[in-house]
């Protein structure tokens, strides 16, 4: 091999570990950046917005009746007034309990899942208790709100919502707000038999309330439903908002609902990535061709 040749392997392999460490130094930006871009990504599928147009509305609750075209597995629709709790609420067949957590009320997989009830309720609400879970996410999305009603002024400040069930609307009253172990069977308890036991549990609720809300005439002969999510603490801690099931229904006395959003609208870009994710490709390729230039320089000049 002639001392040509070799300068010119030399130079190469240069260039080659030259380019494979701005790869190295670059990968991390950009997994990052995916990362981010996936993370938004699940949040907007769970945003209520994509949701709001399967909303029931009177006197004709088509686009509701449409979802359940979609899945017939979605029971009823759920609005706790003041938050951006404001999704349709679905039920798995007995045995297959997990459905939801990975699953929209679409029936397509999501990892925001959808909120669902326990396949052990009545699915008409019928029964004395029923319990419905969702995932306590990011950006206050699905049950991310739930444990604000940890805090006296906000539980005290959001008394109402609506429950639509059975093509009818019925007020909700939330009373009691408490804390429990995912395994405890007192608190998520399904069969009650008389009214003795219904009785014992809502003293064991009062009991055990972090919050409880004077004034609320709630007895055993009344419905109730369970709001549970995951809370702060432990893999089994659950945080849980309870509501009693009214005819009547409520005003909601917040005349706009917040948005709890991240405050950058993650559906507007191009081919369904956002703006910010294309700036970041372009700092990441500014960044490489800065790299590769001045490298260049140094040769030229060196």
């Amino acid at each position: 091999m002639g001392e040509g040749m070799a300068r010119g392997v030399v130079r190469a392999l240069r260039k080659l570990v030259s380019y494979t460490l701005v790869v190295i130094l670059c990968l991390p930006l950009a997994m990052g950046c995916y990362a981010l871009w996936d993370s938004h990504m699940v949040y907007q599928r769970a945003e209520v917005d994509q949701w709001q147009p399967y909303k029931p509305t009177e006197p004709e609750p088509l686009s509701f009746w449409e979802l359940q075209r979609i899945n017939p597995e979605v029971r009823a629709w759920l609005s706790v007034y003041g938050t951006n709790i404001d999704y349709p609420v679905c039920q798995a067949t007995p045995g297959d309990e997990d459905k939801y957590l990975t699953t929209n009320a679409k029936g397509e997989y999501s990892l925001s899942g959808a909120l669902f009830m326990d396949t052990a309720n009545a699915a008409d609400f019928s029964g004395f208790s029923t319990i419905v879970y969702g995932h306590h996410m990011e950006n206050d999305v699905m049950f991310g709100q739930i444990t604000d009603f940890a805090d006296k002024e906000f539980f005290d400040e959001h008394r109402y919502g609506n429950l639509f069930a059975n093509d009818k609307n019925c007020g909700l009253e939330f009373f009691c707000f408490l804390d429990a172990d995912a395994y405890d069977q007192e608190v998520f308890r399904h069969v009650f038999t008389g009214e003795g036991e219904r009785k014992d549990y809502l003293a064991l609720l009062h009991e055990r309330a972090r919050h409880w809300r004077d004034g609320v005439d709630v007895t055993e002969s009344d419905r109730i439903v369970m709001l549970s999510t995951c809370a702060t603490g432990s893999t089994n801690a659950r945080a849980i908002l309870v509501g009693k099931i009214c005819n009547e229904r409520f005003k909601n006395p917040f005349s706009k609902v917040p948005n709890f959003g991240t405050g950058v609208d993650v559906r507007e870009g191009w081919f369904g990535i956002p703006y910010w994710c294309w700036l970041a490709l372009l700092v990441l390729i500014a960044l490489i061709a800065t790299i590769v230039k001045t490298r260049m320089v140094k040769r030229t000049h060196g």
